[in-house]
């Protein structure tokens, strides 16, 4: 699920989502990365491919992305930025990449194959290296970026080549819990009949008390253009299920698609 800080899930809460690193994949019909630890703290933020048959949000081909890309500029990312290829987020059917670079104004930017490059600053109260990946979602977007700062992962929409905050129903940005406020454990993608796609979703394993747990799934409905997110249903994927279960061990991973690992934050 989720905390409402940023949005609100059953109760007015929002989902989870953190760390990204070694996919896991779902008997849960998600795909997802990492385990995370972590909860949910604050994280404010200012603006300044080859093909697959998996549901990964790679297009069938180059300019198969549902737009034009960004225009080429001038701006580079930092010197010693971590980095990482990415998913379609200029859907202009060709990977991107995404990059963290630390230091007193911590930053999370995009470059993309054009040549594009746009960010916006970022902070979180939690001391471990931030992560970041991207990825288009359903076939012809909106994409976005998961800003994960240890105990929360923060929903960005990739608009008008720009990285936009998505905003929940209270106009905070939309933030999933990673176990630290009990709304949420994990972020992953459902995938669709087509193999781009994807529908974004908060995963939340919980202990029910008797040494096993039930793993729930919260749709997250993305509206213009991905700037404004609402929970949607929530699903039991399954009840009764060990701590080894690959449903609780996916449901407690951040990823999408063939999106699993991202751009570390250098510290």
């Amino acid at each position: 699920m989720i905390t409402t800080r940023a949005l609100a899930l059953p109760a007015a809460s929002l989902l989870a989502l953190s760390a990204v690193l070694t996919a896991c994949g779902g008997q849960d019909g998600t795909t997802g990365a990492e385990t995370s630890s972590a909860a949910s703290s604050p994280v404010s933020a200012t603006s300044s491919a080859s093909p697959s048959t998996a549901a990964d949000g790679v297009p069938d081909g180059v300019g198969a992305g549902g737009g034009n890309g960004c225009a080429p500029n001038s701006a580079t990312a930092p010197a010693g930025a971590g980095t990482a290829t990415t998913g379609d987020v200029d859907l202009d059917g060709e990977a991107d990449t995404v990059w963290l670079s630390g230091g007193p104004e911590r930053t999370l930017g995009i470059t993309t194959a054009t040549g594009a490059t746009f960010s916006t600053t970022f902070t979180g109260a939690a001391p471990q290296a931030a992560t970041a990946l991207g990825q288009k979602l359903q076939p012809a977007g909106p994409a976005v970026v998961l800003l994960n700062t240890g105990r929360s992962v923060a929903l960005y929409a990739v608009v008008d080549c720009a990285l936009t905050p998505t905003l929940n129903a209270q106009g905070e940005q939309y933030v999933f819990d990673l176990g630290f406020t009990g709304y949420g454990t994990g972020v992953g993608c459902v995938a669709g009949g087509d193999e781009e796609d994807l529908s974004l979703a908060g995963l939340n394993a919980v202990d029910t008390g008797d040494g096993t747990y039930r793993v729930t799934r919260t749709a997250v409905q993305l509206d213009d253009f991905g700037r404004r997110a609402t929970n949607g249903e929530t699903t039991v994927v399954a009840e009764g299920l060990s701590a080894e279960d690959p449903r609780v061990q996916n449901a407690r991973t951040v990823g999408c698609g063939n999106q699993t690992s991202g751009a570390v934050e250098p510290q």
